[in-house]
C-alpha cells in the first residue's frame, strides 16, 4: 500500500504542474469552480492566491478535497480574516498528503484599500515538507498581490514567491495570477485571464458565476495547461455557505472539493 501512495503521488507531480507553492489545488471549492479564479470570490480564501482580493468584513472558510478521487490522498486548508477599517489582515493553514508523504504551510496576510477602488496585499507563507524515512524540509515564502474596480469591472495580479524560496536548493514554483472580470447584471459575472508559473507555459482561463436565486449559486470554467473543466455550485443559509465543486483530468479521475464559508 505504501508503495502505491508513494506512486500515486509521484505522478500527481509528473503528470500535473504546480500552482503556487507545493502541489497547491485552488483553497475553496467556488474558487475550483471558477477554475481557479479568486477575485469573483472575496472569502479569505483567497489569501493563499492573491491577498488583495479578500473583501469580506470577517471570513471563515475550511476546504476539503479529494485529488483525482484518491480517498487516500486529501488536500485541506482553514482561512480566517477580519478588517479593521480600511486594513484586513488574515490567517491560513493548508495541509496536502498523508502520514507517507505531507505538504503544510501557514499563511500570514493582509490588504490595505488605497483610495475608494484600490487594495494592495501581502502574504508570508512558512512551508514544511515531510516524506517518510527523510528528513523534514522548511522554506519560506512570500506573495504580493493588486486589486483594482472600476465601473463594472475588477482587475486583479498577484506573484507567488517574490523571494525565490527554495526546499533544499530546489527552488519553488514562482507564479502570476493576473485576471479581468466584468459584471454582467447584478446575478452573472464572467471572468478570465491567466496564470504563468515561470518555465511554464501560459494556462489560460475563464469562469462564470450565476445566482439565479439568492440563496443558490452556480458556477464554471474552463483553463488550458492542462484542459480541464470545472463545475460548482453554493447554497446559503443565513451568513453560511455549502460549496461543491469538481474539475476533470485528463489522465486521472475527478478531483472532488467541499466547502464550508462564514462571512459577512
Amino acid at each position: 500500500m505504501k508503495y502505491t501512495l508513494l506512486t500515486i503521488l509521484c505522478m500527481c507531480m509528473i503528470i500535473l504542474p504546480l500552482e503556487g507553492a507545493f502541489l497547491q489545488y485552488a483553497p475553496s471549492a467556488k474558487i475550483a469552480a471558477l477554475s481557479g479564479i479568486s477575485l469573483l470570490d472575496g472569502s479569505a480564501s483567497c489569501m493563499f492566491l492573491n491577498p488583495a482580493n479578500i473583501q469580506q468584513q470577517f471570513s471563515a472558510t475550511t476546504s476539503y478535497t479529494m485529488p483525482f478521487s484518491f480517498r487516500e490522498i486529501s488536500y485541506k486548508n482553514i482561512a480566517l480574516s477580519y478588517r479593521f477599517g480600511n486594513t484586513t489582515i488574515g490567517l491560513g493553514y493548508q495541509d496536502f498528503g498523508n502520514n507517507i508523504y505531507n505538504e503544510q504551510s501557514f499563511v500570514a496576510a493582509a490588504n490595505c484599500k488605497l483610495f475608494s477602488h484600490y487594495w494592495v496585499g501581502a502574504g508570508l507563507r512558512y512551508l514544511y515538507n515531510k516524506t517518510e524515512t527523510f528528513e523534514a524540509q522548511n522554506a519560506y515564502q512570500a506573495d504580493i498581490g493588486i486589486r483594482a474596480e472600476y465601473k463594472n469591472l475588477i482587475f486583479s495580479t498577484s506573484y507567488l514567491n517574490l523571494n525565490f524560496g527554495e526546499l533544499e536548493n530546489d527552488p519553488l514554483p514562482q507564479e502570476n495570477r493576473t485576471f479581468i472580470s466584468c459584471t454582467i447584471s447584478e446575478n452573472l459575472h464572467v471572468a478570465a485571464g491567466f496564470v504563468k508559473e515561470f518555465e511554464y507555459p501560459f494556462s489560460f482561463r475563464v469562469g462564470i458565476s450565476y445566482y439565479p436565486l439568492k440563496y443558490a449559486g452556480f458556477f464554471s470554467g474552463f483553463h488550458t495547461e492542462p484542459n480541464q473543466f470545472t463545475a460548482g455550485c453554493e447554497f446559503k443559509f443565513s451568513n453560511f455557505k455549502i460549496q461543491y465543486a469538481i474539475e476533470t483530468n485528463e489522465y486521472l479521475d475527478p478531483t472532488h472539493y467541499i466547502s464550508i464559508q462564514y462571512g459577512k
